[in-house]
C-alpha cells in the first residue's frame, strides 16, 4: 500500500454513510417545503396586503409618538 492509498483509506472514514442520507434528505425536503409555504403565503397576500400592513404600522407608530410627553 503506497502513500496515496493510505490517505484514501483515512479519508474514506469521513464520507457520508448511505444510512444517513435518508434523514438528511427528509430534513432538506422539510426546509424547502417550509420555505415554499412561506413564499406562497407571501405571494398570495400581494402588494395590497403589504400596503395595508404598512399603513397599520405607520398609524401605530404615529399614535405612539403622539402619546409620549
Amino acid at each position: 500500500m503506497n502513500g496515496i492509498e493510505k490517505q484514501a483509506v483515512f479519508y474514506r472514514g469521513y464520507l457520508i454513510d448511505e444510512r444517513s442520507l435518508a434523514p438528511l434528505t427528509t430534513a432538506l425536503a422539510a426546509i424547502v417545503g417550509l420555505w415554499l409555504l412561506v413564499y406562497v403565503v407571501g405571494a398570495i397576500g400581494g402588494p395590497e396586503a403589504n400596503r395595508q400592513m404598512l399603513q397599520v404600522a405607520s398609524h401605530a407608530s404615529s399614535s405612539q409618538a403622539s402619546r409620549s410627553p
